[in-house]
């Protein structure tokens, strides 16, 4: 009866928070980096670096539970799930063992609450992606740690050896938890190093842990269509697991170095906790570190272990990645980071939460004496509250991933938008990693389309996957590789697509024309515009998306989940390209409407504010022209030369001498201006 007791915390932890996300499980793609890694277990390859085997292992298995209710994305997403249901139970057990003696096991399931409420963390839990299982390994060699120190028991430390293992077979930023295991273990060093059987027992663990990485070299020699390098030799799998193409812990190669910006992230590590905790959770925090700095309550070695993780996990993280944060793209790229740093602040939100929970005690110690015992139940259900009232906040953001289905409605478009027997070659994340998923998840529904990632041609080992999957696919020997000879080597045997219109040598007997969300290769005398005209329009009065507008008009509380926000730019980004080349062709009427839906769909894009003014200097509204070219110039300060070449032409648009004096006027002034500044410069 004793231990069913005890185990009631983790059941109350465990039941509730699979129950509130199986509710909400988004059971489709998410945006982001879902579909990338979805489809590489789908065609048993691997994803981006660092390539992710030991998620792609047993995403395998996953793909295989007798779900029926569940999708194929919805079965990986289960992975999230029990990691993060995993990592809440964890995250109790290390609270339990820092504060022993002085554990409050209500204010610790209180904690938790806020967790499995918590935005980030809720999120992460119902759709896919690695980073649950990154934090379910992270907490969980922390918490072996703990155990091994408070146990003196080498099984604990074998665990957590293991774990580091897995880590590797991984992501990589589970090492910023390895300071902290160091600082638990360090001084048991010399009586661990001095038995041989012990050494060969810890080593035995951490190389157990290691075996995953064995998928990447095997499936890298069968040429899987989703892999991002060759992993057979050494150095190609170093390469991938650390990430060295894009820098192993930054974004990419596009970061900013100033010092300055760096100490911005600091201010924005702040914002994100204050928004995803509000303010009762912020100022416990705050309340917490405090404590834990100032009070012996916890040991000092673990004391100095918490503190390690947190400043790695969170201010030495933002500091050093420093993402640049100028999109929803982009937040929703480093929030994804935040999830183990919200973890660890757990500890000084528990120890807020206590010191509250005793001030609250005290008061009504002094004002009802020993009857103050009665109330304490009340006291801690109002504790209670907090966690509740988050979320349901939280709920109206996260249910509607369930209810729609966009980004998987952007892979559906972008494959219907091309004819039979074609090549759609895609670049950018969003289009492409949407795509991927349901080309891959549904392939017999588009037996004569092939989906190919167009950066990676160039390169021999995705050549390689690609003559083996689609051997009627020409990449012709000898020949030194570009994007124009494979187009030329293959518009005979396919219809060519792509999201990208690339630049063409002009002595190449092909262009580019928009239909839609693709650009198609056709021969360069083509000009069948009714043709043109007719496919544009079909594509868009059909699209899955079509109402894309309207939806977002009337869902607010969808977008604000940061990564389907970019499926916005890819639809209002075709909308622009349907409306310059109506306007090209001298039919700004058609143009209109789609300007319109550009403009719905991402205000602050000015390139649809060009569009339109082209479109009103067609039609000959000269001030409109003037008004939305002035405006997409003062969204750039002045100093886009496309826009400034718009504005000239819109003086042609004028008749009346005064208002062509005044825009000329208005123009030397810019070119007067922007002069001044060059020389400053």
């Amino acid at each position: 009866m004793y231990n069913f007791f005890l185990m009631i915390p983790f059941i109350f932890i465990g039941l509730l928070s699979i129950l509130l996300y199986l509710f909400t499980l988004s059971n489709t793609i998410y945006g982001g980096d879902a579909g990338d890694l979805v489809s590489a277990i789908l065609t048993k390859g691997f994803a981006h670096p660092p390539g992710y085997p030991l998620y792609t292992i047993i995403g395998r298995f996953f793909l295989y539970l007798p779900f029926n209710f569940l999708t194929t994305a919805g079965k990986i997403t289960l992975i999230s799930l029990i990691s993060t249901v995993l990592s809440l139970i964890i995250t109790y057990l290390i609270l339990k063992i820092l504060f022993a003696k002085n554990f409050n096991g209500s204010i610790a399931l209180a904690t938790i609450s806020i967790l499995f409420v918590n935005y980030l963390i809720w999120l992460y839990a119902i759709v896919p992606e690695v980073f649950p299982l990154n934090t379910l390994i992270t907490l969980g060699i922390l918490y072996s740690g703990l155990k091994y120190k408070n146990t003196d028991k080498l099984i604990w430390l074998a665990f957590s050896l293991f774990l580091t293992g897995l880590g590797i077979c991984h992501h990589h930023t589970f090492i910023l938890i390895l300071p902290s295991l160091f600082i638990l273990i360090y001084k048991d060093f010399k009586k661990i190093f001095a038995s041989f059987k012990k050494v060969a027992f810890l080593l035995l663990s951490f190389i157990i842990g290691l075996l995953p990485l064995i998928y990447l070299p095997i499936v890298s020699q069968t040429n899987p269509e989703i892999s991002w390098a060759g992993a057979d030799k050494l150095a190609e799998l170093i390469s991938l697991l650390t990430r060295q193409v894009y820098g192993s812990f930054v974004p990419g190669q596009f970061i900013s170095n100033l010092p300055i910006q760096r100490f911005i992230q600091l201010v924005n590590l702040n914002f994100f906790i204050f928004y995803d905790f509000t303010l009762v959770g912020y100022l416990s925090i705050i309340a917490g570190l405090i404590i834990l700095l100032k009070s012996k309550i916890v040991k000092k070695t673990e004391k100095i272990a918490i503190f390690s993780a947190l400043f790695l996990f969170g201010p030495f993280f933002v500091f050093y990645a420093n993402f640049p944060l100028r999109d929803k793209f982009l937040l929703a790229t480093v929030e994804r980071f935040m999830i183990i740093f919200y973890f660890l602040l757990s500890v000084p939100l528990y120890l807020g939460l206590n010191w509250l929970f005793k001030k609250i005690l005290k008061v009504f110690k002094i004002i009802l004496g020993n009857k103050y015992k009665t109330i304490i139940p009340i006291i801690i259900t109002l504790f209670f509250i907090f966690p509740i009232a988050l979320g349901v906040k939280n709920y109206q953001k996260l249910v509607n991933l369930k209810k729609y289905s966009i980004a998987e409605k952007l892979g559906k478009d972008i494959l219907n938008n091309a004819d039979k027997k074609s090549l759609i070659l895609l670049y950018i994340d969003t289009p492409l990693f949407n795509t991927q998923y349901v080309y891959f998840n549904n392939k017999n529904n588009y037996p004569d389309k092939i989906v190919l990632h167009a950066a990676k041609l160039p390169f021999d080992y995705y050549q390689k996957a690609i003559k083996l999957h689609y051997p009627k696919i020409n990449f012709e020997k000898n020949k030194s590789y570009n994007l124009g000879d494979f187009i030329l080597d293959n518009t005979k045997n396919y219809n060519i697509y792509s999201t990208d219109k690339y630049d063409l040598p002009s002595s190449f007997p092909y262009k580019w024309i928009v239909q839609g969300l693709l650009f198609k290769v056709v021969p360069k005398d083509y000009n069948d515009i009714s043709e043109a005209e007719k496919t544009i329009e079909t594509f868009w009065n059909s699209a899955e998306n079509k109402n894309l507008a309207d939806f977002y008009l009337t869902n607010s509380s969808y977008w604000l989940n940061y990564f389907p926000n970019d499926i916005l730019r890819v639809y209002a980004t075709g909308y622009q390209n349907t409306a310059y080349y109506y306007l090209s062709i001298n039919k700004p009427d058609l143009a209109l409407s789609h300007i319109k839906q550009a403009l719905i769909l991402n205000p602050t894009d000015t390139d649809s504010l060009y569009l339109q003014s082209i479109y009103y200097e067609e039609i000959g509204n000269c001030p409109q022209a003037e008004e939305s070219i002035m405006k997409a110039l003062s969204a750039t300060q002045f100093k886009d030369n496309l826009y400034f070449n718009q504005l000239e032409k819109v003086v042609g648009c004028y008749k009346d001498q005064i208002d062509i004096n005044r825009l000329k006027a208005i123009i030397n002034k810019i070119k007067k201006s922007n002069s001044t500044l060059l020389k400053k410069i």
